[in-house]
């Protein structure tokens, strides 16, 4: 469960809560180790039933049954999850407000059943929750707006609003027109809305992912006595069997044939067995043996001689990492560089003009050149973004730096473990947070991710002179920092790791058939 001074919540949407294996919920519930499992999306009866008879303890919240015919609920935490509250209960961590859908906020904004738990922050769980956009007008619209800022201007501490519909990875903050006349019949107002005069609140809006975009997805959310949710998705395929790499849904249907069920069940499996099973083949049997052992025992295994980073001038290399303001990004307001060697940290913000991405940028060029033009350059997937990204920009505001720049030796981790195949990795995906924490590596900052820096700074750049519209800079170095001594750590790790082929990979499991080599 999670500590004192926070609310960890595992989304799984109730659709796919209805059609996953047993094995699979189980398995990412004891991977999240979550206070309470959220269920979005519209009612469904079979997967909530599949929640609470599969996941024994952990408590599941799908409103949308309307329970006793409950259409509010608030939660706090309490031992062993989260638990039922009411009005006025003193806790020091952040409670949840379940509603069974988004028309319930109009009367609940009205009525007696809006006063809240003495706690630090509120989050208002709505099922079903999806922003509307309009491609001609390029708008977008939060509906029940009105309702939503009346809520968040009524609870002591700050409101986040956790929409079931919006995509995994969706994070906005919306500054919505507070209206103080009582509730009924207005307009809403869109985010391009600027004629309404009456005071305003900012909400963040986080999406859980119920829209069966992209498969299903369960989303890590931890929510912070200060309102802020980060939300991190792995998709279904990272939990159970499917976990391990190369098994898909008939593969996974073909290993249950055969009796296994679980990633342990393939350890007890002797690789000539698992060979002899209708499409995978010997060498697909020996990588999936050896997968099961990586992740259950959360050791990397080196498949291969090669080096991730060839050894020059006896130093290790700099570890970097780049937070831009999107995918398609317009800057680079962030650079981060751990130095090993000195366990040292260096960090390149752009705090003050978020329109020019040339200033931050040289400054990172001049120090990286002027001082460490011998050292080694390593990134995770950086050939992927950050590299390109950097050249990008440097070839509009610095081209004079582009020679040098690619004169740098400059390594990718991610690349040399996952893309060309010399090691398996102990993570649920293999992002970089997923690996490092699977290695044990214990970050600065938890309340973060990616796409939260991201729009952390865009709702900087909309409004740079107004002091509470910055982010709070140094929470976001710390998690630029993290990602750069997290791959350290990683790189660590797979250095140490044994070298060996995936025919190694075990000498019998608790069946005590014998696996690996001792087959052959």
């Amino acid at each position: 469960m999670s500590g004192a001074s926070s609310v960890r919540l595992l989304s799984i949407p109730a659709a796919a809560a209805d059609r996953l294996a047993a094995a699979t919920l189980t398995d990412a519930v004891s991977y999240f180790n979550p206070d309470a499992v959220l269920l979005p999306g519209e009612r469904n009866a079979r997967g909530y039933a599949a929640v609470r008879t599969e996941l024994d303890g952990v408590p599941a919240i799908h409103p949308q049954l309307g329970r006793n015919g409950e259409r509010t609920s608030w939660y706090v935490p309490g031992e062993g999850g989260l638990r039922t509250a009411d009005a006025g209960t003193a806790v020091e961590t952040p409670a949840l407000l379940a509603v069974q859908s988004g028309g319930v906020l109009a009367d609940l904004r009205a009525g007696p059943e809006l006063a809240a738990p003495d706690a630090g922050a509120t989050y208002l769980f709505i099922p079903a929750l999806s922003v509307a956009a309009d491609r001609t007008s390029l708008s977008a619209t939060l509906p029940f707006a009105v309702d939503v800022a009346s809520i968040a201007a009524s609870t002591d501490g700050p409101l986040a609003v956790l929409a079931g519909g919006q995509p995994a990875g969706y994070h906005h903050v919306w500054t919505l027109p507070v209206d103080t006349t009582p509730a009924g019949g207005r307009a809403t107002p869109s985010e391009t809305d600027s004629t309404l005069d009456s005071p305003t609140i900012d909400v963040p809006v986080v999406g859980l992912g119920a829209t069966g975009e992209g498969g299903a997805a369960f989303v890590d959310v931890a929510c912070g006595t200060d309102g802020a949710a980060a939300a991190d998705a792995i998709t279904a395929d990272g939990f159970g069997l499917r976990a391990l790499d190369g098994v898909g849904a008939a593969t996974e249907e073909r290993l249950a044939d055969v009796g296994c069920r679980t990633r342990a069940d393939v350890g007890d499996v002797a690789v000539a067995e698992l060979s002899a099973i209708e499409g995978l083949g010997r060498r697909t049997a020996e990588r999936l043996h050896a997968h099961a052992e990586v992740i259950e025992t959360g050791e990397p295994l080196k498949l291969t001689n090669e080096q991730p980073v060839p050894t020059q001038s006896g130093r290790p290399p700099l570890c970097l990492d780049i937070e831009t303001d999107g995918l398609s990004p317009t800057i680079i307001w962030q650079f981060g560089v751990y130095d090993p060697a000195r366990d040292s940290y260096r960090a390149f913000v752009e705090r003050t003009d978020p329109t020019d991405p040339a200033a931050v940028l040289g400054q990172f060029l001049e120090w990286l050149l002027g001082r460490h033009a011998d050292r080694a350059i390593l990134t995770w997937n950086g050939n992927g973004f950050d590299y390109p990204q950097i050249e990008r920009f440097l070839r509009r505001h610095h081209p004079h730096y582009i020679e040098a720049w690619n004169d740098l030796r400059r390594y990718d981790l991610y690349t040399w473990a996952v893309r060309d195949g010399n090691a398996l990795l102990p993570g649920r995906t293999n992002r970089l947070d997923d690996v490092a924490d699977a290695l044990g590596y214990e970050p600065r900052e938890r309340g973060l991710s990616g796409a939260q820096t991201a729009a952390a700074y865009r709702r900087f750049m909309r409004r740079p002179d107004d002091l509470a519209a910055a982010p709070d800079w140094e929470r976001h170095e710390r998690y630029c920092r993290d990602d750069c001594e997290a791959l350290w750590h990683v790189y660590e790790a797979i250095e140490a790791a044994d070298r060996r082929d995936a025919t190694d990979s075990g000498s019998g499991g608790a069946s005590g058939r014998q696996s690996g080599l001792t087959d052959f």
